[in-house]
């Protein structure tokens, strides 16, 4: 409609006036009685005619377009580009209610998809640290869109927020129960499996790891003749990789650097199959010590030691000693013990049956011989190496803890284990 009030009494004269004005303005330079090539007749009416990139709104589409297409690294320009074409609202000079809402809501929905494409595109060159704020604004902004609470939670985990991940996964759940009555959308649902796992081949996935940063080397504690030795490695701030749990780790990302470390470790097992070594790994999160100690498991498995692996979750509701109910339930499938007893509490903490009322301290007495046993035994068929990852955040019956952020390797002999 050209005319929302009175109706002009020639309009068909009228807009002819309009559209020749109309295309003097567009084409200045165009010859008298020639062809308009912008503002062209059709029959429908009139059409303009432009070039793609004549329009902002058509720019940033072809390129939103174009990033779906490449690489994540190519991508971030692309997006970074079209981003910069937008200047407040889409049509914001006719607001709500006009000709206009639908093209409105296209451009707007446009906008949030390229906003995640741009946060999935720095998770994909290995920026988390960049996301985890940006995520985090915009699943206030918009707590309705799960792929940025998917972004938010990668992010987290990615830069070793393990808990937090999980917390913004529940956040998730709580908005979409209290605004829709729904559950979490499978994705979400898979990350949060994931993430309970600690099934880094999905955060690879997502987020490679970059180079190493550099390191330092430092001696925790000094070995003595009597004592098992100790053995430390300290680290730089840096973004963490994977580590396996009995089967070889997936390594996606190339792994470079770290040679003095891993001389360390291998002197800590050279130590171990002479009678046993403790290693501890120190340094702030995303130092890279979980990729260290993937590698190093690696080069263990590849001489044939046997190599089990738990983690220390941050999460309030995690069992006690859950750290070694994972590295010791996967003992059990590769290595069994000879009379389970005591140790279904650890190898199968859900399905073990509680025992009766009596002395605390002897329970506990019964499970530490019945696993020290075990480990013996194990030990003595073939080398073994057992990885306690996020010491940091152990419980009292998983071990100390310590004032910064360590993950533990220890290393026993077919001739000695204790």
């Amino acid at each position: 409609m050209l005319w929302t009030q009175r109706t002009p009494a020639k309009p068909t004269t009228s807009l002819h006036s309009y559209v020749s004005n109309l295309r003097g303005i567009l084409e200045p330079d165009r010859p008298a009685r020639t062809p308009s090539r912008i503002l062209v007749s059709s029959p429908e009416g009139y059409a303009l005619r432009l070039d793609d990139d004549a329009v902002d709104a058509w720019r940033f589409e072809s390129a939103v377009r174009r990033a779906r297409a490449v690489s994540c690294a190519e991508a971030g320009p692309l997006l970074d580009e079209a981003l910069g074409l937008w200047r407040g609202d889409a049509y914001g000079e006719w607001g709500p209610g006009s000709w206009a809402d639908g093209e409105i809501a296209r451009l707007d929905e446009l906008l949030l998809m390229a906003h995640e494409l741009a946060m999935a595109s720095s998770l994909g060159v290995g920026r988390p640290h960049e996301v985890v704020p940006t995520a985090e604004a915009h699943v206030r902004r918009h707590p309705l869109r799960e792929e940025g609470w998917r972004l938010l939670a990668l992010s987290l985990w990615a830069t070793g927020r393990q808990g937090d991940a999980l917390a913004a996964l529940r956040r998730a759940a709580a908005v979409c129960a209290e605004e829709l009555g729904l559950d979490l959308g499978a994705r979400l649902v898979e990350l949060e499996r994931a993430i309970l796992r600690s099934d880094l081949d999905v955060l690879s996935a997502a987020v490679p790891a970059p180079a190493t940063p550099s390191t330092s080397i430092a001696v925790v504690e000094r070995p003595s003749p009597a004592a098992v030795p100790v053995v430390g490695v300290t680290g730089a701030p840096g973004v963490p990789a994977a580590v396996g749990s009995g089967a070889a780790p997936a390594s996606p990302a190339p792994f470079v650097g770290r040679h003095r470390e891993l001389e360390v470790l291998e002197q800590a097992a050279g130590a171990g199959l002479g009678g046993g070594a403790v290693a501890l790994v120190a340094g702030e999160g995303g130092a890279g010590k979980t990729a260290l100690l993937a590698r190093f498991a690696d080069s263990l498995r590849a001489r044939g030691w046997t190599v089990v692996a738990g983690r220390c979750p941050d999460d309030a509701g995690v069992p006690a000693a859950w750290a070694w109910t994972e590295a010791l339930g996967e003992l059990a499938r590769l290595l069994p013990p000879e009379h389970v007893g005591p140790l279904s509490r650890l190898i199968d903490p859900l399905g073990a049956t509680v025992p009766p009322h009596g002395d605390a301290t002897a329970g506990r007495f019964r499970l530490h011989t019945a696993f020290a046993r075990w480990l013996a035994s194990a030990a003595a068929r073939c080398p073994l190496a057992v990885i306690i990852d996020d010491v940091h955040e152990a419980d009292a019956a998983q071990g100390p803890t310590v004032g910064v952020r360590t993950d533990a390797t220890a290393c026993r002999s077919p001739s000695h284990s204790t």
